[in-house]
């Protein structure tokens, strides 16, 4: 008994086995459905700009006051008054400190007199000399009393004006250095009082490097056209957290000699600053302009590729149809990047997508409009 289940057993693993292989045939002998054709890749794409550009560079540089003025005590004294708050803007000619004046009044007084008696005696002296009453020696020593008196008037009336320090422009005071009841000795060096600053207008100072500088010549070769750009050439400048370039100037000082051990040429420009925002001191980023106005076709700068063959980007024809198209990269205008060659404004460029991309791809674009550069 046995056996036959055995043997029915092994029959039946053997047909369930033909019958699985009949089934594996038949479905290899289905053909497989063709896949659906991909869809067209979504694209941005945009007509360059045509703008007028000017190549500029950028340095850094430090915001420096356009006056700087250290007041001092000429006479000595006791410092009686400030007249002034410390960092408060000031006028020229407004008062800011007094010394003791009592001493130097007096000594105004005396001269005085004593000019006044000289003057009196030169007159009677020469009254007599023209009625033969004195001699020429009495009218000469008289009009040397009369000198020497006019003189020491003259100096007093100077010591005195020195007990009041006085702004000499408009600008911005610094900090009192000497309190009200000090005494101010003499000095030949003057005593230090407080600092006044003009910085409407102010400047700004930065160097170019001897690279920049030798690229900047192949452009003005000439001496005269080089000095022709003091005080004409514009200039931009840029503090720590502003967008852009906000405050413009014009350079008004190059150096003659690159310093050799900077290695670099010292620049000037000069800014107006009736909002007080440039303080001397700040760091700024500063843009200086060159040469003339020219055409150029700009494109934003994210839209570059680059490989081993160079710059390149991708343009779309009528047909949707992208296609490499190698191009060389200028000044740049961040976002947007001048392009020199191989490119020009008709033509449709992909600024995003592009990298599901290649040469030959039929696109499905959606097409952007570029902003231009903001004008100047």
């Amino acid at each position: 008994m046995s056996m036959i289940l055995t043997l029915n057993t092994r029959q039946l693993l053997s047909a369930t086995a033909a019958v699985m292989a009949l089934l594996f045939l038949t479905a290899c002998d289905k053909k497989t459905p063709p896949k659906a054709p991909a869809p067209p890749s979504a694209v941005t794409v945009a007509q360059p700009i045509s703008q007028d550009v000017r190549s500029f560079e950028i340095f850094d540089g430090n915001v420096a006051a356009y006056l700087s003025v250290d007041l001092e005590a000429r006479v000595p004294g006791y410092l009686t008054k400030i007249a002034f708050q410390d960092g408060a803007p000031v006028k020229k000619d407004q008062l800011l400190f007094v010394i003791e004046q009592d001493q130097y009044a007096q000594q105004v007084n005396l001269t005085k007199a004593v000019f006044e008696e000289a003057k009196i005696e030169i007159t009677r002296q020469k009254a007599l000399l023209k009625d033969n009453a004195t001699s020429q020696s009495a009218v000469d020593k008289a009009m040397s009393q009369y000198l020497q008196a006019e003189a020491n008037l003259t100096l007093a009336q100077i010591n005195y004006g020195y007990t009041e320090v006085r702004a000499p422009f408009d600008g911005l005071m610094g900090r009192h250095l000497i309190d009200v009841g000090n005494y101010l000795g003499a000095s030949p060096q003057g005593v230090k009082l407080a600092t006044i600053q003009k910085i409407d207008p102010i400047y700004v100072y930065f160097s170019i490097n001897e690279r920049d500088l030798l690229k900047y010549q192949k452009r003005f070769v000439n001496e005269n056209d080089r000095k022709s750009q003091v005080n004409k050439l514009p200039v931009h400048v840029q503090l720590q957290g502003e967008e852009g370039f906000p405050h413009t100037g014009t350079l008004d000082f190059a150096a003659n000699l690159l310093s050799t051990s900077t290695g670099s040429l010292q620049l000037r420009a000069e800014l107006p600053n009736n909002k007080l925002s440039l303080i001397p001191g700040l760091y700024a980023t500063v843009r200086v302009e060159y040469g003339e106005p020219r055409r150029a076709v700009l494109i934003p700068n994210s839209s570059v590729q680059t490989d081993q063959q160079g710059d390149y980007v991708f343009v779309m024809d009528e047909g949707k149809k992208v296609s490499r198209r190698n191009i060389k990269r200028g000044q740049r205008f961040p976002p947007l990047v001048e392009v020199t060659s191989g490119l020009t404004a008709n033509e449709s460029v992909v600024i995003n997508g592009f990298i599901n991309v290649r040469d030959g791809l039929v696109v499905k674009p959606e097409r952007s409009t570029l902003a231009p550069l903001p004008a100047r």
